[in-house]
C-alpha cells in the first residue's frame, strides 16, 4: 500500500450558473459536487478558479449558493476567486459586494495555509469584458507572499481565473487569447518561484488537451477545463464537465483530470510535478512570450496647435484595444458608448507596443482628453488631457 498524500484538493471552475435551476449548468455543478463526495470526501478543500456565474447577477449568485448549501454536507470547505463573466462591464464594488455575500470571501486576493502548504488567490481590479487587471499592489503583495517560507521543495498554490499568453491550452494567441493585462509582469514573478504550480480557467479547453499541463518556464501552470461546458483543440465547443483532483505529497504533486458527466477519470489528463520543481531558466528580456505588460500610454505633449499631428505611443496593447480623442471630462463605457472624436486602432499599428499618429485633425480651441479604449477601458489609467490652443499672432 503507497503513502497516503499530505494533502488533497479540489479544481473547479467555469460553472457559469444562470439564475435557473434546471439549467444545464447548475445540473452540472450539482453533479460534481456529488461526485467530489463521493470521490473524495476526505479532501482539504474545493478551489473554484472563478466564472462563478455566466453574468454576475444576484439570482445567479444565489442558484450557484441554493446549490452549493444543499450538497455541502461532508464536503470541505470551498474557496473562491472570480472571472471576467462574474464582474465584466460592472461596477466592480458593487459586484464584490455580491461576491462577498454569496461566497463568504471578503478580498479580490487574499491566501491561505492548508496543511502547511500555501494557496494564493487571484483577482482582476477593473470589471474588464474578458481580462484581468492586476494592480502593482496585488503584485506585490504575490511576490512577497511567496517568499513566505519559501523552499523549492514545498510548492506554492495559484489560483487566477485567466490564463497567461501561450502557456496552457487554449491560451495561444492564434485563439484570440484574452488574458492577464500584466502578462510579462506576472511571468517574472513566478520565474522567480519556479516551485509554484498555478491553476487557471477560462478557456474551458478540456483536459487532456494538448499543453493541459505546462512546465516549460516560469512556473507549472495547468489549465483546468469547465464545469459548464467544454471546448477542444480543434477551438469547437464540446459538451461536457470535467475538474481536477490534486494529490500532494513529500516528493510530487499527481493532478487527475475528471470527467464529472460520466463519473470517470480522464484517461490523457494525469500529471506529475517532480517535487523539488526544475524549471528551465529564461531569459525574460528577450522571452518572445513576455512582451504584454502593463498597459500605458506616452503623449508627445500636452498642448498643440489646430491642425497639429498628435503623437501616441503606447505600450500593453492588445486585439482591439484603440486610442480615440474626447472632449474634456467624457466618460465611455463598454456599457454606455460616446462615439470620439476620431479614433484609431492599436492592431493598425502595432501590438503590444507601436507609436500612432493622429493627422489632418480639425479640433477647435479648447480641451480635450487621449483615452485608451478598450479592454483597458478605465478613466483613471488611460486619460490623458491635452489643450489645442489658439496659433500666436
Amino acid at each position: 500500500m503507497g503513502k497516503r498524500p499530505i494533502l488533497t484538493f479540489v479544481v473547479l471552475t467555469d460553472t457559469h450558473i444562470t439564475a435557473t435551476l434546471e439549467g444545464t449548468e447548475a445540473q452540472n455543478w450539482e453533479r460534481a459536487l456529488k461526485d467530489i463526495l463521493a470521490t473524495a470526501p476526505d479532501c482539504h478543500g474545493i478551489m473554484h478558479v472563478g466564472d462563478i456565474t455566466d453574468n454576475g447577477e444576484r439570482a445567479e449568485f444565489e442558484v450557484m449558493e441554493q446549490i452549493w448549501r444543499a450538497n455541502k454536507e461532508g464536503l470541505p470547505p470551498i474557496h473562491f476567486t472570480y472571472g471576467n463573466h462574474d464582474v465584466r462591464w460592472k461596477d466592480l464594488e458593487g459586484q464584490m459586494s455580491l461576491f462577498r455575500e454569496h461566497t463568504g470571501i471578503h478580498n479580490a486576493y487574499y491566501d491561505l495555509w492548508l496543511e502547511g502548504y500555501h494557496f494564493i488567490f487571484l483577482g482582476t481590479e477593473i470589471g474588464l469584458k474578458d481580462c484581468a487587471y492586476l494592480s502593482e499592489t496585488q503584485l506585490k503583495w504575490l511576490d512577497q507572499k511567496l517568499s513566505e517560507h519559501e523552499g523549492t521543495e514545498k510548492p506554492a498554490f495559484i489560483f487566477v481565473h485567466e490564463p497567461l499568453l501561450n502557456t496552457v491550452a487554449g491560451s495561444q494567441s492564434e485563439f484570440g487569447w484574452n488574458g492577464i493585462r500584466q502578462d510579462a509582469e506576472l511571468k517574472r514573478i513566478l520565474a522567480g518561484h519556479p516551485q509554484s504550480i498555478v491553476f487557471t480557467g477560462h478557456t474551458h479547453w478540456e483536459l487532456g488537451a494538448k499543453e493541459t499541463m505546462y512546465n516549460r518556464k516560469y512556473a507549472t501552470l495547468f489549465n483546468a477545463a469547465s464545469v459548464a461546458y467544454l471546448w477542444t483543440d480543434d477551438d469547437v465547443l464540446k459538451e461536457g464537465s470535467q475538474g481536477f483532483f490534486v494529490e500532494v505529497y513529500e516528493d510530487r504533486v499527481i493532478v487527475k483530470g475528471r470527467d464529472f458527466a460520466t463519473k470517470s477519470w480522464v484517461a490523457d489528463a494525469e500529471y506529475t510535478v517532480q517535487l523539488p520543481v526544475r524549471m528551465p531558466v529564461v531569459d525574460l528580456t528577450v522571452d518572445p512570450d513576455c512582451t504584454l505588460r502593463h498597459p500605458a500610454m506616452y503623449m508627445s505633449k500636452s498642448v498643440f496647435q489646430p491642425h497639429e499631428p498628435i503623437e501616441v505611443t503606447y505600450v500593453g496593447s492588445l486585439r482591439e484595444d484603440a486610442f480615440g480623442i474626447y472632449l474634456r471630462g467624457a466618460q465611455p463605457s463598454e456599457t454606455e458608448r460616446i462615439s470620439p472624436i476620431v479614433s484609431v486602432q492599436t492592431k493598425i499599428f502595432g501590438q503590444p507596443d507601436g507609436k500612432l499618429v493622429f493627422r489632418d485633425l480639425e479640433l477647435p480651441v479648447g480641451s480635450y482628453d487621449m483615452i485608451y479604449l478598450g479592454e483597458t477601458l478605465h478613466t483613471e489609467l488611460t486619460r490623458l488631457p491635452f489643450e489645442v490652443v489658439a496659433i500666436a499672432k
